[in-house]
């Protein structure tokens, strides 16, 4: 059972993307999925990211295998303050792509 501030991790990080990566989302550079760790198979990004709860991570996959990543931690200090939780992943986002 995800809560509401779950709820509120996902919407304001796929509207982060959605809003300031249009064409890199469109093109398929740029891919936001949700994977429900406990679901069979998952339950490896637990080990993999480190998680401790909810989280975005941010990863670059070439040539089908995960380059580098990076888990967005500050997602949880900034999810009372929607604008300060955009431009958080907008920064990081962005700062990601450039270093790809």
């Amino acid at each position: 059972m995800r809560c509401p501030t779950c709820h509120k991790l996902e919407q304001y990080s796929k509207e982060a993307i959605d809003t300031n990566f249009k064409p890199e989302v469109a093109s398929g550079k740029l891919v936001f999925n949700v994977i429900n760790t406990d679901k069979r198979g998952n339950e490896h990004f637990v080990n993999d990211y480190q998680l401790y709860t909810k989280s975005l991570v941010l990863s670059l996959v070439e040539n089908g295998r995960e380059a580098r990543s990076k888990n967005l931690n500050k997602i949880w200090e900034f999810v009372g303050n929607k604008d300060r939780f955009l431009d958080y992943v907008k920064e990081e986002v962005g700062n990601f792509i450039k270093e790809s």
